[in-house]
């Protein structure tokens, strides 16, 4: 280690070298609006600025594309148009259009995707991205290139498919985006995919190891002046009904909640949201995960008000222990039911090289909680050319009638103009908490070093937990801890051979308590192979070192005694690439688990018969065998997606596993009326299999509409 830390070091002092010059693009006003249908009628892009020099990233880096692609973007004064043709040499067979679901970009369809960085700040922004099919796909981008998916925004995309191959049209309003009016420049970047070539070329950022979002290697739109935000107000009211079979105490049978939503620009860059009655009635359900370990699960968010600008409250690039904000905890109790959100004020956005994000939310009493209010902060500078230095500040604790505090500081240095184009990325934070709850202080620091490059990629990361650190706005899985990770990869590529590319990778973690005293050690030795078609093959091994200093009842009756713990396991995982109509994977886990064996079967199956109808399964067995005693663990989950158009989705969700012996049943319909005006009809079923039928205990059937006005 004391020596990656001193090459770490060197290449951070090392003068910044210059990457080749990103094109560019000069765009100019339409006086007449292109008509967003996926077809290109003459005329239409005429004024619009134009280029076909995509370079190729995959298979070859800077290869010249086997397929041709071309596209134009011009602007008036409340949208940004993109018109993207890719041509086929097979014509509409060549053509993978399986999906036109709603941000479903799984890697089985061709896809075309639009990346903006507003601000030309390098930091956060914007992609949309389309499937043939008409499937459209839309995010943030944080901390420079990490994709959150779970954002939507309203805009307008359609799509054609002929004998030639197949185009794309985008219009995205300007009042979706954050940005400075006062900056005539973005970030920009066109990529497309070619799924049965598994070919995927750019117009700028040519290297197979950075996304295509990687802000820092954006091309730019100049020219990009008198864009019309208006007043600046988005007014959003909504409401939900919902009938509950068997309400809980503090619920009512029937539910009518009324609410809304009001963005308001204070500045150009600068947003502040005001919500009433806030109702979560059409997030996604969450997929369910059995916990056989010691240690909480981390889920996802996936309710839209949360999502909203996400990455202004990103912290030291932390995804998820110790997390010092994470906004499951509003509107959630421990349980994953859920409390009402009576109002709350967000305001998010940019001030010259400063982003901030404050969130103030009041909730109702729950389960003997009074009515709390909770309140986030979190404001960051940018520093240097690419780096950033930031505090953060939680107040108030959802799960207790005491009081909680938090503050934080991270630096960030990030540097991707390295010789030899290399990136390098280095994190620190502090964190202290004062909590009733615990009664007392505690604090948690970080430090992370990346270096995500080829044909070596390394990862260092570095934590320590107090006992007393209490985040009740955040997420931690284990205090009273320090822990080392350490993730490396050597990367090889193929031309004309069966394995297209071949990954070896080291992996280590280490968990001791505050003394240094050794808890728990993993370590992942293996490989992973692709194949010219991306069909993929993993093999590793892990020896696991854990300790107990007291017993651990992993299930009812069967408790684990206190001791030190080490056992080896062997994990095997083979699958196809989803750009075929039909994928599978299988995995295999085999080796001891405590003081016996444990042993895991996982397969997941997927079927797109058309691009209209979509049907997945996963099925997963484990079997462990302790002289405690044995027990199984069986799960199973099934989904049938049927897209009527790009604006009319049904899905069927069901989830099973045998130690709730309950079964999930989500039942959803997604109406986009037009962009920003939403109707949702959903219904959630429990049943209990516990004596072997199907007995009826909860269903929930909600119905809300959401209305999107802007001035």
């Amino acid at each position: 280690m004391r020596h990656f830390l001193l090459r770490a070091t060197s290449l951070a002092l090392l003068a910044v070298v210059a990457l080749p010059a990103a094109p560019s693009l000069d765009v100019h006003p339409t006086a007449t609006p292109p008509v967003i249908d996926g077809v290109l009628r003459p005329g239409e892009w005429d004024d619009a600025a134009h280029t076909d020099a995509l370079r190729m990233v995959e298979p070859t880096e800077g290869g010249v594309p086997t397929e041709r692609t071309e596209f134009w973007v011009t602007f008036d004064a409340d949208n940004l148009y993109v018109a993207i043709r890719s041509h086929d040499s097979a014509g509409a067979a060549g053509v993978r259009a399986y999906s036109m679901q709603r941000d479903q970009d799984n890697g089985s369809d061709d896809l075309v995707r639009v990346v903006l960085d507003t601000f030309h700040r390098q930091n956060d922004g914007y992609y949309f991205a389309l499937t043939p099919a008409g499937g459209k796909h839309d995010g943030l981008i944080q901390n420079k290139d990490q994709a959150n998916d779970q954002w939507d925004a309203i805009w307008q995309g359609r799509t054609s498919i002929d004998a030639g191959g197949w185009t794309a049209e985008f219009a995205i309003p300007v009042k979706s985006l954050a940005f400075d009016p006062a900056n005539d420049t973005w970030g920009f970047n066109v990529a497309r995919a070619v799924r049965r070539k598994q070919e995927v070329m750019r117009w700028t950022g040519i290297f197979r190891n950075r996304p295509t979002i990687a802000l820092p290697l954006l091309g730019e739109l100049r020219g990009l002046t008198g864009l019309r935000q208006g007043r600046g107000i988005d007014f959003k009211p909504y409401a939900s009904l919902t009938r509950r079979s068997a309400p809980a105490p503090d619920e009512k049978q029937w539910d009518f909640k009324p609410g809304l939503d009001l963005i308001w620009h204070v500045t150009p860059s600068l947003a502040a949201t005001f919500t009433i009655n806030t109702d979560f009635a059409d997030a996604e359900v969450d997929e369910r995960q059995v916990n056989l370990g010691r240690f909480s699960l981390f889920f996802p968010e996936k309710r839209a008000f949360f999502t909203q600008d996400a990455p202004l409250f990103s912290f030291a690039g932390i995804n998820e222990d110790p997390l010092p904000f994470f906004s499951r905890r509003i509107g959630l109790a421990a349980d994953g039911s859920k409390v009402d959100v009576l109002g709350g004020l967000k305001l998010t956005g940019r001030a010259g090289p400063w982003t901030v994000g404050l969130l103030d939310v009041q909730i109702e009493e729950h389960a003997g909680v009074d009515s709390k209010n909770l309140l986030v902060g979190r404001v960051a500078r940018q520093v240097f050319a690419e780096s950033s230095v930031g505090v953060v500040f939680t107040h108030g604790d959802p799960r207790h009638n005491g009081e909680n505090t938090l503050v934080g500081a991270d630096f960030n240095y990030v540097n991707t103009r390295l010789p030899g184009d290399k990136d390098l990325t280095i994190r620190t934070s502090v964190q202290a908490t004062e909590s009733d709850r615990n009664g007392g202080r505690g604090t948690a620091t970080t430090l992370s070093i990346q270096y995500p490059n080829e044909p070596f990629e390394s990862s260092l990361r570095f934590s320590r937990v107090d006992e007393d650190y209490d985040p009740a706005l955040g997420f931690v899985a284990r205090t009273g801890i320090q822990n080392f990770h350490s993730w490396n990869r050597y990367r090889w590529y193929f031309d004309e051979k069966p394995v297209r590319r071949l990954d070896v990778f080291a992996e280590g973690d280490w968990v001791t308590d505050l003394r240094g005293r050794r808890l728990d050690r993993s370590y992942w030795l293996g490989f992973e192979g692709a194949t010219p078609a991306n069909d993929y093959i993993v093999a590793f091994w892990e020896p696991h070192r854990e300790r107990l200093d007291a017993p651990f009842a992993i299930r009812p009756g069967i408790v684990i005694p206190a001791a030190d713990h080490t056992w080896d396991v062997w994990h095997a995982e083979i699958g196809t690439d989803r750009s075929r109509p039909v994928n599978l994977e299988l995995e295999w886990h085999q080796g001891g688990f405590f003081t016996g064996r444990r042993t895991d079967y996982e397969a997941e199956f997927g079927w797109r018969p058309s691009h209209r109808l979509e049907l997945a399964a996963e099925l997963g067995l484990t079997r462990i065998r302790l002289p405690e005693g044995n027990f199984a663990v069986r799960t199973a989950a099934a989904k049938v997606v049927y897209t009527f158009s790009p604006d009319l989705q049904l899905s069927v969700l069901g989830q099973y596993d045998n130690l709730s012996a309950e079964l999930g049943v989500n039942f959803r319909v997604k109406w986009i009326v037009q962009p920003g005006n939403e109707v949702f009809f959903v219904v959630n079923q429990g049943y209990d299999t516990s004596l072997d039928r199907f007995r009826p205990v909860q269903n929930d059937t909600s119905m809300k509409a959401a209305w999107t006005f802007r001035f």
